[in-house]
């Protein structure tokens, strides 16, 4: 019927390496998010985001 996928050990390390750029590029953005200052923040939040 079906075959089973047989996993060798060196393909594991891809979804690894997938798993930790994805949750390094979260947390980058979460803390470059928290250590934004004021300024920036009132600066970012007056950008005009919708076309005329």
């Amino acid at each position: 019927m079906f075959r089973r996928i047989i996993y060798e050990d060196w393909q594991l390390i891809f979804p690894v390496v997938a798993l930790a750029v994805a949750s390094l590029v979260y947390v980058a953005a979460a803390w470059r998010a928290t250590r934004m200052k004021p300024a920036q923040i009132d600066h970012l939040a007056r950008l005009p985001l919708e076309h005329e």
